[in-house]
């Protein structure tokens, strides 16, 4: 009651101007506050919008509080309401009933004592008053509001009645987001139609025709194709049907597979993500065709078959040739290495070892001929070319010290041999592990060679470096993840390269750290070069895939080629002319054209240009080796077949 008299008596008195005054809070008197404690608004207006929590006046700090105390004369009858959350003054009347109320006095304007009849309590009746059963029609829904609010709907539907338009908050243009993104903009959720199922073609048919019909030798190819091609997660998901040949349509049985296969549909439907492809507005099929020079425009490169050089009696594993282009080394499984002269297919001398020949090489600089035979590297100066080379490469053999404080002592043995026990062999160094490959450094110092360690032991002593003019070998790697498949040495810069399995790492030797590692997608890496430039990679893998790499660019391929249709046993730059060669075991050695340019934003120029065929495929082996010409556009080629072939421009 007492709230009643201060909203009449505020109007009454128009104490307060109507644009000032405060609209009251829409929930309720009988909704409690306390529901809203942790929320940011108390209630829900006639719109069903929240309503913000007001400023609360009452629940001011100290100092305002003092202020207000101080400056406000009416600060005595103020009080705060909880319902609209303001600041209320009080009327005299208001004061009044206050004041009542306290010394227990009624109010005088209240008639407690007026005449009152209890008109159904006063005498005890038999009968109630009101007996009256309820009406049918109080059950059923009115028909006339169902007509009018039919009508209403109709009328909305039709644009007649339109709703009353939102209200616009005023301070809603001159709020905003001080950090959001205006140029972002979000994109409707597309809805992408689901793949449909791929008609059922003549053999799904219940008559098919016979040649659709499989015998039990075909159904068991099939299944030995479905475990060869798949692995075991992958053939969980597929089926194998085999085509039958029913009389009639009313004796076909129901599907077996079919709810199997509704459920991979749904799963698939479910889980797989959906993608929309643009098809491309091709108007001439020539413009998918990348514009790169013709063949005939990038002479000169090896195009015909010109010497065979024959003697070796197995095959021929790897080549290596003189830095004068004068000279021709072989290595074969005939546990010979024979030196032929290019030019007359001269065979010039013959060495012959205990065990075959897995990789060979010239030293860059001496006149030595490197040989790595079972566990064994034998230096040879086969006493060819420039005689001041040959001498001064014996004198720098005699005057080499050997160091015994190495690491690596005990695995190998380095063994000097004069003139006067071999007229050739001028150093061996014995390893206790199979040598799998040998690389010079470009200075003619360092020797890296990959060792095959046993199972039981660490792949970090698989690389074993030794240092000519100190005579010293040592591990560089403490850890080392992964079977060596090749190293290479950079042309320029003390870096070195090395190629596992499935990856190939980049490591600098003064720094002693690794800098890049290059990811390849092939499964198992047979052979990689460096570009002489050293900014190129290019790599080889026994799935018959080639990777090109792009140091500036990344450490993913900047380009793949599969054009071979065996494993790649070889692949070679020129370390002259903008040409790479890659042989196969299909019989093929193909020489593509690469340009590499010293404008960074300019990428490389690849152009396969000739397919080289000569060599025979003997138990499914053919070109093991490749090796181009020092100085001219020439590339030897070694195969199982026992030869070596000489192609020239």
């Amino acid at each position: 009651m007492t709230s009643i008299k201060r909203k009449n008596s505020l109007i009454e008195n128009d104490e307060i101007d109507s644009d000032e005054e405060v609209p009251s809070n829409t929930i309720g008197e009988n909704v409690p506050l306390k529901w809203y404690e942790n929320h940011e608004h108390i209630g829900y207006d006639l719109e069903a919008k929240k309503i913000a929590k007001p400023v609360s006046a009452g629940k001011s700090d100290e100092i305002d509080e003092f202020l207000e105390k101080m400056e406000n004369a009416d600060y005595w009858r103020t009080v705060y309401d909880d319902l609209t959350g303001q600041n209320v003054t009080l009327t005299n009347e208001d004061i009044a009933v206050i004041q009542q109320i306290k010394n227990a006095q009624t109010y005088p304007d209240d008639h407690v004592y007026e005449p009152w009849v209890d008109t159904f309590s006063s005498e005890v009746m038999i009968h109630p008053i009101l007996n009256t059963p309820e009406s049918k029609a109080s059950f059923i829904p009115s028909k006339w509001e169902r007509l009018k609010v039919g009508k209403y709907l109709h009328a909305i539907k039709m644009g007649w009645i339109k709703p009353a338009p939102p209200k616009e908050d005023p301070l809603s243009s001159n709020s905003y987001d001080l950090w959001s993104d205006e140029t972002r903009t979000n994109l409707p959720r597309s809805n992408i139609p689901a793949p449909k199922l791929e008609l059922p073609g003549h053999h799904e048919s219940y008559n098919p025709s016979y040649e659709y019909l499989l015998d039990d030798a075909e159904v068991e190819a099939l299944k030995a194709k479905m475990e060869s091609d798949f692995d075991e997660n992958e053939r969980a998901t597929k089926t194998i049907f085999v085509p039958k040949k029913y009389p009639s349509l009313r004796q076909v049985p129901a599907y077996d597979q079919f709810v199997y296969e509704r459920f991979q549909r749904c799963l698939d439907l479910y889980l797989c993500p959906r993608q929309k492809r643009l098809k491309a507005n091709i108007k001439d099929i020539n413009d998918l065709i990348p514009d790169k020079p013709k063949p005939q425009d990038l002479h000169p490169y090896p195009l015909v078959q010109s010497l065979i050089y024959e003697g070796h009696k197995n095959i021929i594993r790897c080549l290596t040739c003189h830095t004068s282009g004068q000279w021709l080394a072989s290595g074969s499984d005939d546990c010979t290495v024979r030196i032929w002269e290019i030019a007359t297919t001269r065979c010039m001398n013959v060495f012959t070892f205990e065990k075959p020949i897995v990789s060979i090489q010239w030293n860059p600089v001496l006149s030595l001929l490197t040989v790595a035979t079972g566990s064994q590297i034998v230096m040879i100066n086969p006493r060819l070319g420039e005689n001041a080379k040959v001498l001064f490469t014996d004198e720098f053999i005699k005057q080499l010290a050997y160091e015994s404080s190495s690491a690596a002592t005990d695995d190998c043995q380095w063994v000097k041999t004069s003139d006067e026990n071999d007229k050739y062999i001028r150093l061996t160094i014995t390893h206790s592990m199979p040598i799998r490959q040998i690389e010079w450094q470009a200075r003619g110092d360092y020797l890296a060679c990959i060792l095959a360690p046993r199972s039981d032991q660490s792949q970090s002593k698989s690389i074993l470096i030794h240092h000519l003019s100190k005579g010293r070998s040592q591990y560089p790697f403490k850890q080392l993840k992964g079977a060596v498949q090749h190293v290479r040495f950079h042309p320029t810069k003390p870096i070195f390269i090395i190629a596992t399995q499935h990856s190939i790492k980049i490591y600098h030797l003064l720094k002693q750290q690794l800098i890049k590692r290059l990811y390849v997608n092939t499964k198992w890496i047979s052979s990689i070069d460096i570009h002489p430039l050293g900014d190129n990679i290019i790599c080889g893998g026994y799935d018959s895939k080639i990777n090109w790499f792009d140091l500036d660019l990344s450490v993913k391929p900047y380009e793949t080629y599969r054009y071979h249709k065996r494993a790649i046993r070889c692949i070679r730059y020129h370390t002259r002319l903008p040409l790479f060669a890659s042989t196969s075991d299909d019989g093929t050695c193909i020489i593509s054209h690469c340009s590499v340019y010293s404008d960074l934003l300019k990428n490389p120029l690849i152009v396969p240009v000739k397919i080289l065929r000569g060599h025979q495929i003997i138990n499914d082996l053919s070109i093991l080796d490749c090796l181009f010409h020092p100085t001219q556009p020439w590339i030897f080629t070694s195969g199982a077949d026992s030869t070596i072939r000489l192609f020239t421009n």
